[in-house]
């Protein structure tokens, strides 16, 4: 199959730039006022709080949380690993922005938990953050003191660090260490923009707004920098041929998000199925919109009915509607992630 020709990411007006870079600036400081503000005031869930944390040389200043189930001892074996990306536009956040999750997957699944952090835009743009990842990835097989089975890791992320997690994929110094990938509500196509995003999911009522909608432009503009190919599978993984990526694939869609439809379609091109116009793009068949298996339960497409982006988190209009059916649907959804990685990519012998 031949390469798609190179699409470059265009220049904005510069008063488009100015516009965006204040706003920024505006939602970057309040956010971290926020978050400081949540820390002093807002008491962690039980059992919500890393072990510890760790830095590495390669980026000293990005603080790594680290959580070790409650039933692990020195005399444990070493545990399966699942390395989480948390979101935030690829601008905010840090690795404690998912610490209530990462403590429930290392909990139930019984699983060593590292979350990493990465450089944010604007400050650096792609590729560095997928770069310091795969650096750190590559300090965390050499660090002994992390009791892990090597030959049993997986990678996943929510909304942007489920890109970073795909693109970190690629990366051929990783390729044979990441057995898996688990991508949440991921962004998978830059190449896709708002306009096109918005008739691609269903909405509930007549002059919805999905959350995203306004964000994606300025998220576009912060991280990719003008001139790079909006097609190159680092950045877009929905162009990632099968071979580059791990063997083990589990992507989780919600209904109403505008990311659903371009995460269903890389499953189905990875997998091989015939894809159907949907807007002014192409997204998964009847038959496999709500979810499939293939390739033996390699590839799994999961599509959460009546959930929005960032439900796991319950964030978005739609969890706020309906926070108890949003945990019930955040809870199903672990429970299945968790059921394939133990009967695929973590079953020891598989």
């Amino acid at each position: 199959m031949s390469s798609p020709s190179p699409l470059p990411n265009p220049a904005l007006p510069l008063l488009t730039r100015i516009f965006y870079r204040t706003l920024l600036l505006g939602f970057s400081a309040i956010f971290r006022t926020v978050l400081v503000l949540s820390r002093v005031f807002k008491r962690p869930a039980p059992g919500a709080t890393p072990i510890l944390t760790k830095s590495y040389p390669s980026a000293p200043h990005l603080k790594h949380r680290i959580y070790y189930p409650p039933t692990y001892t020195s005399s444990s074996a070493p545990l399966p690993l699942y390395l989480s990306m948390h979101g935030g536009g690829f601008v905010f956040g840090d690795a404690s922005f998912d610490d209530t999750v990462n403590a429930k997957v290392c909990s139930d699944l019984n699983v060593l938990v590292i979350s990493l952090d990465y450089p944010k835009a604007p400050a650096v743009t792609y590729p560095v953050p997928t770069q310091q990842v795969v650096a750190t990835i590559l300090s965390i097989f050499a660090d002994d003191s992390l009791p892990f089975d090597r030959h049993r890791v997986a990678i996943g992320g929510y909304s942007a660090g489920g890109q970073i997690a795909l693109s970190a994929c690629l990366d051929p110094q990783l390729k044979g260490k990441i057995r898996a990938v688990t991508p949440f509500y991921p962004v998978t196509d830059f190449t896709i923009n708002a306009a096109v995003r918005k008739d691609t999911r269903p909405y509930r009522y007549e002059g919805e707004v999905d959350d995203l909608l306004k964000l994606v432009p300025l998220f576009l503009y912060a991280y990719v920098p003008v001139g790079q190919d909006l097609r190159a599978p680092g950045l877009s993984p929905a162009f990632a041929v099968r071979e580059e990526l791990p063997e083990w694939i589990c992507a989780v869609g919600a209904e109403l998000d505008i990311l659903a439809n371009e995460a269903g379609a890389m499953m189905g091109r990875l997998a091989g199925k015939e894809l159907v116009k949907v807007g002014e793009t192409e997204g998964l068949g009847e038959q496999d919109r709500d979810g499939f298996e293939a390739d033996g339960g390699r590839l799994k497409w999961v599509h959460v009915k009546g959930a929005g982006h960032g439900f796991t988190h319950m964030w978005g209009a739609a969890s706020k509607h309906d926070p108890e059916n949003a945990k019930k649907d955040a809870d199903e959804t672990y429970r299945i992630v968790g059921e394939w990685l133990f009967n695929g990519p973590f079953k020891i012998g598989k």
